[in-house]
């Protein structure tokens, strides 16, 4: 049984996953289509096709990943580097201050990885103990 501050925090970091979720999972499939803003954005940018495909089967994938607790960490951390990702590519392009639509889903993924970073570890076999 999880005491009231154990049932908070797990209440907020499902609130914080399924934020991150249903932004990643809509933004990441809309980079698929060559017509979308997305298409417009990385032409721009002057990214290849391949690297704007990349990019959205990382967000959809990540915006997966923070849907189960076990995994909420490596989708986190991939949502971190991608954001981290688009904060230099707006400064790169010399637009930084675009870089605020950036900043929230990255606190909220390093809340949630920082969160649920306990069950990286979990499931993980322990080693043997040498025998003498």
């Amino acid at each position: 049984m999880l005491s009231r501050k154990e049932m908070a925090v797990e209440i907020v970091l499902w609130l914080l996953a399924l934020f991150l979720a249903s932004v990643f999972i809509r933004q990441g499939w809309a980079k698929f289509d060559d017509t979308s803003g997305w298409a417009r954005a990385f032409r721009t940018w002057h990214f290849p096709v391949w690297f704007r495909i990349l990019i959205g089967v990382l967000e959809t994938g990540a915006g997966l990943l923070v849907l189960w607790r076990r995994t909420a960490s490596v989708g986190a951390v991939t949502i971190m580097v991608v954001m981290l990702g688009a904060m230099a590519t707006h400064v790169y392009s010399g637009r930084p201050e675009q870089i605020t639509s950036e900043v929230l889903p990255l606190f909220v993924a390093t809340m949630l990885a920082f969160g649920r970073r306990k069950f990286i570890s979990r499931g993980r076999p322990k080693p043997a103990p040498a025998v003498a």
